[in-house]
C-alpha cells in the first residue's frame, strides 16, 4: 500500500466528496491479526482473504465465520504488495528489497521464489490462475507460469515502469497503466505490444478489461474514466470528469461486465477514506456512491456479482461488503 502513498503525494491535490445519496453496507466485518496489519489482499471469488503483521506472519482467511485456514513464516513483514488468485490457491508476497514469492494456500511453502532489482509496483494474477504478471518499480513486467515456477517473458521496458496492471477474462491480453501516460495492451502468451494508448495527460493508475475484453477501461490522474478499444489502442469514450483521481489499481470491472467500481484516493491526506463508486458501464451512469468508516485499500467482485472491500485499522482487517 505505499505505492497507493507515494504516487498520491507526488501527483495530486485535494477536493470535496460528492453529495449524492449513499447507500451504506451493514456493519463492517472485523477479523483480528495477533499484531499489527501492513498489507491486506483479498479474493472475492474464493471468499478468501490475506492479512500480513509486523510479526513476519501471513495469515490466510475464508471469509464466512473469519476462519483461519492457514499460517505463513515470512523473513520481512517489509511488504508492499500482496495479493490471491482467484481460487484461492496461490498468494503473493512482494517486500520492500526485492523479494518475491508466490505461496501454497495450501502447503504454505513457496511455489515461485525470485529477487528482483526492484520492490513490486504491481502485480496480477490470471484468471484461471495459472499466471502471475509482476511489475518491479521501473522495471518491465515480467509473466511467470506459477505451477512451473518458470519465468515466460518480460515486456519491453517503458520509461518510470508500470502501476497497474491486469489480464483479460480469457487470459489472452495483459494491460498495463504505465508511468510515461501510456495504457498499453500485450499478448499474453508472448509479451507482444498489441495496442497502445497515450490520451491520458497524466499517469494512468488502475486498469481492468471488460468481460468480453475487447475494451480496457482505465483511470488515473486524469479524474477521468477511459474505454479503450484493446486491439487498436483507440479511445472509445469517456465518461464524465470525478471528483477525485482513481487509487492505485482499485478498479474492476463486475463478472458479468455490467458495472465498472473504483476506490478513489484523497490526496491532501491519504489516510482518509475516499468514496467507492461503481458505473453502468453500457450507460455510463454513476449507479452508486458510498463513504466507508475507514480507508478502503483494495475491492473484488463476487462470482454472483457483489463488491467486497478491505482495508485495515491497527490490529485488524476491515471488510465491507457492498450492497
Amino acid at each position: 500500500m505505499k505505492r497507493v502513498v507515494e504516487f498520491a503525494l507526488a501527483l495530486f491535490a485535494g477536493f470535496a466528496v460528492s453529495a449524492m445519496a449513499q447507500p451504506r453496507p451493514g456493519s463492517p466485518q472485523m477479523i483480528r491479526a495477533q499484531a499489527p496489519v501492513t498489507a491486506v489482499a483479498l479474493s472475492a471469488i474464493s471468499n478468501r482473504a490475506v492479512i500480513v503483521s509486523r510479526d513476519k506472519k501471513l495469515t490466510l482467511w475464508d471469509l464466512e465465520g473469519s476462519r483461519l485456514v492457514e499460517t505463513i513464516a515470512l523473513t520481512t513483514a517489509d511488504i508492499d504488495v500482496a495479493a490471491i488468485s482467484d481460487d484461492g490457491r496461490w498468494i503473493f508476497t512482494g517486500d520492500h528489497s526485492g523479494n518475491m514469492y508466490v505461496w501454497d494456500a495450501g502447503t504454505g511453502r513457496a511455489q515461485v521464489q525470485v529477487r528482483m532489482h526492484h520492490y513490486p509496483g504491481a502485480v496480477s494474477f490470471s484468471h484461471d490462475s495459472k499466471f502471475i504478471a509482476i511489475a518491479p518499480m521501473g522495471d518491465p513486467v515480467q509473466v511467470f507460469d506459477v505451477a512451473a515456477s518458470k519465468l515466460l517473458y518480460e515486456t519491453k521496458a517503458v520509461t518510470g515502469g508500470t502501476a497497474a496492471l491486469a489480464f483479460s477474462r480469457d487470459g489472452g491480453s495483459i494491460a498495463t497503466a504505465d508511468a510515461d501516460t501510456a495504457v498499453r495492451v500485450y499478448d499474453a502468451r508472448t509479451g507482444k505490444l498489441v495496442a497502445e494508448n497515450r490520451d491520458f495527460l497524466l499517469e494512468p493508475l488502475a486498469v481492468d478489461f471488460t468481460a468480453d475484453g475487447r475494451q480496457v477501461v482505465a483511470g488515473g490522474g486524469d479524474k477521468i474514466l477511459m474505454f479503450i478499444d484493446a486491439a487498436s489502442g483507440k479511445l472509445i469514450r469517456r465518461l464524465p470528469k470525478t471528483e477525485e483521481p482513481v487509487a492505485f489499481s482499485c478498479l474492476k470491472v463486475s463478472p458479468d461486465g455490467s458495472v465498472v467500481a473504483v476506490i478513489f484516493m484523497k490526496a491532501e491526506n491519504m489516510t482518509q477514506a475516499a468514496p467507492v463508486v461503481m458505473w453502468e458501464v453500457l450507460s455510463g451512469k454513476r449507479k452508486s456512491q458510498w463513504l466507508p468508516d475507514k480507508l478502503a485499500l483494495w475491492m473484488d467482485w463476487t462470482r454472483d456479482g457483489r463488491l467486497i472491500s478491505v482495508g485495515f485499522d491497527a490490529d485488524s482487517m476491515v471488510v465491507w461488503r457492498v450492497p
